[in-house]
């Protein structure tokens, strides 16, 4: 199984720690793939970040689906 976590910031640290978190929590031969947009807030404080995250948040979803994604995961 392949589970693409999206972080729907665009801070590249906070990725890599849900990376390490779903990959510590997933099951044994689960490929975890951590990825965060490229444009968007750098942080969601409120309406206005996530109103602002959805368009890269679903050009990351729409990468994963081309790519043989099992499953989508969104953090907040």
């Amino acid at each position: 199984m392949r589970i693409l976590v999206i972080n729907p910031n665009t801070t590249v640290a906070m990725t890599e720690q849900i990376g390490r978190a779903a990959r510590a929590a997933a099951a044994s031969g689960t490929e975890i793939i951590a990825v965060n947009p490229i444009d968007g807030p750098v942080s969601i404080e409120g309406y206005y970040d996530e109103a602002f995250s959805v368009p890269g948040l679903l050009a990351e979803i729409a990468k994963g689906d081309a790519t043989g994604i099992s499953a989508h995961c969104l953090f907040r």
